[in-house]
């Protein structure tokens, strides 16, 4: 095969890939080079296509192919605490405040989940990758406005589905074009 050719391309961009996860993760290193690991095997499996792109092609899959491989993983974490039930939650929380809340943000990532594919991406990488909305338009390739939007309505969601129990707070009502507005 090519293994050759996908070791090099592995040694060039490993380092950026594995920092660009952890990003992602919030710091989790070792999930990280998991899902960099995972992103080459899924390379090796399509190089007989992959190795006629240019090395931009190339980069931009690997990389395309790493962020959804994050966004996966997030999605199993909070399918994990979901498994999980609520008596279960409460029983082993120090205060009934921390369980209350607990669960109004299990309540949220279920909201979160069922969001279309763009609004749930803005919001996740938002709300649990604590990025800026500038961060996020560079990431995305999309305007720092449409990030805005997406998180409008993200918010707009949340509070249509849960009501009065999910609060944000004040400078995150503003739509203004600061870099926290509309989040």
């Amino acid at each position: 095969m090519h293994w050759d050719e996908i070791a090099v391309r592995y040694m060039q961009l490993r380092d950026g890939l594995v920092k660009f996860a952890n990003r992602l993760l919030g710091g989790d290193r070792h999930m990280a080079h998991d899902l960099v690991q995972e992103t080459f095997k899924a390379a090796a499996l399509q190089w007989e296509t992959l190795r006629t792109r240019s090395e931009g092609i190339q980069r931009a899959w690997l990389y395309r192919v790493l962020k959804n491989k994050v966004f996966d993983q997030w999605g199993a974490a909070r399918g994990c605490a979901g498994s999980v039930s609520s008596q279960e939650m409460v029983s082993d929380l120090e205060t009934p405040r921390t369980a209350i809340s607990n669960l109004l943000l299990q309540k949220c990532w279920k909201v979160i989940d069922s969001m279309p594919c763009a609004q749930r991406r803005v919001a996740l990488l938002k709300w649990q990758g604590e990025w800026t909305n500038r961060e996020i338009a560079a990431h995305l390739d999309i305007a720092p406005s449409t990030v805005r939007v997406h998180l409008r309505n993200a918010r707009n969601t949340l509070v249509t589905e849960l009501g009065d129990e999910v609060v944000f707070p004040s400078e995150w009502r503003d739509d203004g074009p600061g870099e926290e507005a509309a989040v």
